[in-house]
């Protein structure tokens, strides 16, 4: 019954919405009634307290909202300085690996025994003496 494309959208008008083809009886116009007419809808004056109390709140509130805002600005200056230290700090630390591999590459045995063999040099265990600190 839900899906049969009978139903209608209901306004939520108090006149109800005329159809093209239906005839319907004439309604009277209801008199509306004016603001003026109602006894019970004065306005109560504000005293100089409650108006003095909204503007400190006023201000209170603008100067807390110039807070947030500085805040999130120094908060984002902080993070792109922290990015830029973080990036050097990597670039040194890669630097120190390849020097401290190109070190090590220096440093081989089978490297310091091709150089002593070009200059005519021989290694002898006798020799050697294990020496710790």
């Amino acid at each position: 019954m839900a899906q049969n494309n009978l139903a209608e959208a209901v306004p939520l008008t108090p006149e109800p919405q005329q159809r093209p083809n239906i005839e319907q009886p004439q309604r009277q116009a209801q008199p509306q009634l004016n603001p003026q007419q109602h006894p019970n809808s004065h306005k109560l004056p504000v005293s100089k307290f409650e108006k003095c109390l909204l503007t400190a709140c006023g201000l209170v509130l603008a100067v807390m909202m110039v807070c947030v805002v500085s805040s999130k600005i120094a908060l984002t200056n902080a993070q792109h300085s922290l990015q830029s230290v973080n990036s050097q700090v990597t670039t040194v630390q890669n630097h120190n690996t390849n020097d401290q591999q190109q070190i090590n590459e220096l440093q081989s045995r089978s490297r310091l025994d091709k150089i002593a063999k070009k200059q005519g040099l021989s290694l002898e265990n006798a020799r050697i003496r294990n020496v710790n600190k």
